[in-house]
């Protein structure tokens, strides 16, 4: 049940285990949440057959057309706290949730190819959808990918940024650390952020520190 707090569950509806490439390559044990829509894959990396030299990624069953729905957020609970898997959706310290699907495997990009919506006090609305401003959408294949600071004011674990787009911004840290216009270029930036930035100006803040 939704805690008094916050209009989300504190466990999954649907009990799900991560994917990794022990249960998932050769067609093993693991069974994909949305096989219609998407899929995750794993690439070894140089050295040796360690889990941790997999790199990851969600790449797109289908195609996607310019701002189509690629999914609601079915399986949502409540995170215990912020950390590297949890989404961010609202203005306070314990809005952050877990998506408990294979979304979670969507990689962070400078240049995304969707967006993850999440309207104020609306959960029954969120959801993922393709990037509104692409004119191609997404092609079967293709990663799935969005911008972390649509989302993550303040992240967890900030990270240098590899994703190779014209626009890299480099370190990543969340949406306290770059403008108004930086987010927007990027694509759609969800209403907790553009509250958090104006709380942030009007208290002449601009910089993150």
């Amino acid at each position: 049940m939704p805690t008094a707090l916050s209009p989300l569950p504190l466990q999954p509806p649907v009990r799900w285990t991560k994917p990794t490439h022990a249960n998932t390559h050769g067609g093993k044990t693991y069974k994909p949440t949305h096989p219609d829509l998407f899929r995750v894959e794993f690439s070894a990396s140089s050295g040796g057959g360690d889990e941790e030299e997999y790199s990851s990624r969600l790449v797109a069953s289908r195609d996607f057309g310019p701002d189509e729905r690629i999914t609601k957020l079915t399986n949502i609970s409540l995170a215990p706290e912020k950390a590297y898997s949890s989404v961010q959706f609202g203005t306070g310290p314990r809005d952050h949730l877990e998506l408990n699907s294979d979304l979670l495997f969507m990689n962070h990009s400078c240049n995304p190819t969707a967006e993850i919506h999440l309207p104020s006090h609306r959960p029954e609305e969120w959801e993922v959808r393709a990037r509104s401003s692409s004119t191609q959408g997404i092609k079967e294949g293709e990663a799935i990918t969005f911008f972390y600071p649509s989302t993550e004011w303040d992240m967890a674990q900030g990270f240098d940024c590899s994703c190779g787009a014209t626009n890299c911004l480099g370190k990543i840290q969340g949406a306290k650390y770059l403008s108004v216009a930086q987010l927007e270029e990027r694509g759609y930036v969800n209403e907790h952020i553009l509250k958090l930035k104006e709380a942030q100006e009007a208290n002449g803040n601009t910089n993150g520190q």
